[in-house]
């Protein structure tokens, strides 16, 4: 296999010039429209169910070859990904993102007067044979109808998006992605400096913290600008939207019910002690009476070897091998057509993602590798994202294509886990304690750090609508208390740490956080099933290709989960407690504690 760790983008256009871009921002225009013409002035498919079929094939053609000068977006939001100080890339995103925002108020009155039906009809065309391939499209959109505004005000709002919420982000984040700095005699661009926070070499280590801080304190006046404005924009929306608390539209967004996701966090809080047990445990191992915030993601034992992006690719394809040739097939084929832009580079965005649009677009994965173990799981989860995509684009319509977050980090978490378990066959004890604790780590970040995020950002959220405007001091403090209360007395955290939520780009994404904790109890379930039975594999597929076409406690219940119950939720945090019981008992029998 040929890998290529550069992304190759020509299957969307050639580069910034080619005339591509304009011919198909030009179709964009012409298809979006005829659909308006066609259909704005008719209502006649807001009663007949057999009309509405006729538009819905034709908007889902739409969505399927072009959606709103999609392909162009997508091509040059990823290209700025890799570099994020370009302006010339910038000018022409915030075109194709200004002609988008207006192709999309063209066919807003789609939905918006779809929503509105009444509930009779609503019914009628729920059960209607010809619409039972847009059924949960259409039980999504009539969801929404409480909280739509008039088609006016709706493109007033998508219009302002960019100017009122996008571009603070892009602000934080592009002026993050230039700094540099020379660690261990080598000058590395902030992504990079950000995984060197995690090395064991000690004085890597404090080079890397000692950077990390000081970037951070130069942006602190600008992220506290920016943040304000995050949680300003989001009060606005949810006063004009009439909501009764800051999550709600997100939760609807993801197809569950709050109920959910409530019962999922406070069962987490409620066993905060399983993480301060695990950093006390963690602290002695690493001969320490405390760890220092910046300490806590250090690896324990000698797993920290370098790992080549070749050795990962490799790790990760013979486990997908062992449960599922076709899927190693597909992962085979993301690695060699260019679709993976595994390494760090100065002016490349931080951080890791798997991208996917149009169903007729290519997924593209974004990768920082710098050698560490935890880069090795990265590359499994992102791929894990990226197999999501594929094996939904064997069956969905485009209008079903890409599944909501509840359901987006479920694969991405069991294959990350299904390969931890590889790393772990067959190593001797000293290495399967370093690998078990590796494997804590994970799930204590995932889980009950992510959950103790989703506090924090209620938190924001809620103090900034009481008091207008939170200094980064207050959010410093709010920070602190929030990290704190998972991570327990065995880790210090000091005033330098009070600024770290600054990169943190999740808590402008308004709740996305808790997606982590759920997908990783939900994939510690479906990974028990296949232990148990090898043929599941196959029941994981079609989970995995359902997208959007059911709501997520409906397609894991074809599974045997019930993801509405406590109990459920309850299990995987056992299996945690079970773990850390078995690092304990190891520990103690090498004679490490």
């Amino acid at each position: 296999m040929t890998i290529k760790t550069a992304w190759n983008l020509s299957p969307l256009f050639s580069g910034l010039d080619d005339p591509k871009l304009a011919e198909v921002a030009k179709a964009s225009t012409m298809t979006v429209e005829a659909f308006a013409r066609k259909w704005q002035d008719r209502d006649d498919w807001l009663v007949n169910p057999t009309i509405l079929k006729e538009v819905l094939d034709e908007y889902e053609r739409l969505m399927h070859d072009q959606g709103h000068n999609s392909l162009a977006m997508y091509y040059l939001w990823l290209s700025s990904e890799l570099n994020q100080g370009d302006t010339q890339i910038r000018a022409k995103l915030n075109q194709a993102r200004h002609l988008a925002q207006n192709l999309t108020n063209k066919t807003q009155f789609f939905g918006l007067r779809l929503a509105r039906v009444s509930t009779k009809i609503q019914t009628e065309f729920l059960q209607h044979p010809e619409l039972k391939n847009y059924q949960h499209f259409l039980a999504n959109v009539f969801a929404t109808a409480p909280y739509l505004l008039s088609e006016a005000e709706e493109k007033i709002l998508n219009l302002n998006s960019g100017v009122a919420y996008g571009n603070w982000i892009q602000m934080t984040e592009s002026s993050l992605s230039k700094e540099e700095r020379e660690i261990a005699g080598q000058k590395r661009g902030f992504a990079e400096i950000t995984g060197l926070i995690s090395s064991q070499d000690k004085k890597i280590h404090q080079e890397a913290v000692k950077a990390f801080d000081e970037f951070l304190a130069k942006k602190i006046d600008m992220a506290e600008a920016e943040i304000n404005s995050v949680l300003e924009y989001k009060k606005i929306d949810d006063e004009l939207r009439g909501t009764t608390r800051p999550d709600q539209l997100r939760h609807l967004e993801d197809d569950l019910e709050t109920i959910t996701v409530d019962t999922m966090l406070a069962l987490v809080t409620d066993h905060f002690q399983l993480a301060h047990d695990f950093y006390q445990l963690k602290a002695k191992l690493l001969g320490q009476t405390k760890l220092a915030y910046h300490e806590r993601t250090i690896p324990y034992g000698q797993i920290g070897r370098h790992y080549e992006f070749t050795e990962a690719v490799a790790i990760v394809e013979k486990t997908l091998l062992a449960v599922s040739p076709k899927l190693a097939e597909k992962f085979k084929n993301l690695l060699t057509n260019g679709q993976v832009d595994a390494l760090p580079k100065t002016g490349k965005n931080g951080g890791a993602f798997c991208a996917h649009d149009l169903l007729s677009a290519p997924t593209y994965v974004f990768l920082n590798h710098t050698g560490e173990f935890k880069d090795v799981l990265t590359l499994a989860h992102e791929m894990g994202h990226a197999l999501n995509n594929e094996l939904m684009r064997e069956k969905l319509n485009a209008l079903d294509f890409g599944g909501p977050i509840s359901t987006a980090e479920v694969a991405s978490t069991l294959v990350e886990l299904l390969v931890a378990e590889e790393l772990e066959a067959g190593v001797d004890e000293e290495t399967k304690l370093a690998l078990l604790v590796s494997r804590l780590d994970d799930d204590i970040a995932t889980i009950f750090r992510q959950v103790s995020a989703y506090h924090f950002e209620q938190s924001l959220h809620e103090d900034f609508r009481q008091t207008g405007f939170l200094s980064a001091q207050n959010i410093g403090q709010l920070f602190k208390q929030k990290m704190t209360d998972y991570l327990g007395p065995a880790v210090s955290f000091e005033t330098q740490h009070e600024k770290w939520w600054i990169y943190w780009s999740h808590f402008r994404r308004y709740f996305y956080v808790y997606s982590y904790a759920s997908g990783l109890l939900i994939a510690k379930a479906l990974r028990n099933k296949l232990r148990e039975d090898k043929n599941f594999i196959d029941k994981i597929i079609e989970i995995l290709s359902a997208g959007s076409s059911l709501a997520p406690k409906d397609i894991f219940a074809h599974a045997g989960l019930d993801i509405g119950q406590p109990d459920f939720w309850q299990k995987g945090l056992a299996e945690t407690s079970r773990d850390l019981a078995t690092a304990v008992a190891l520990a103690k029998k090498l004679g490490k504690i």
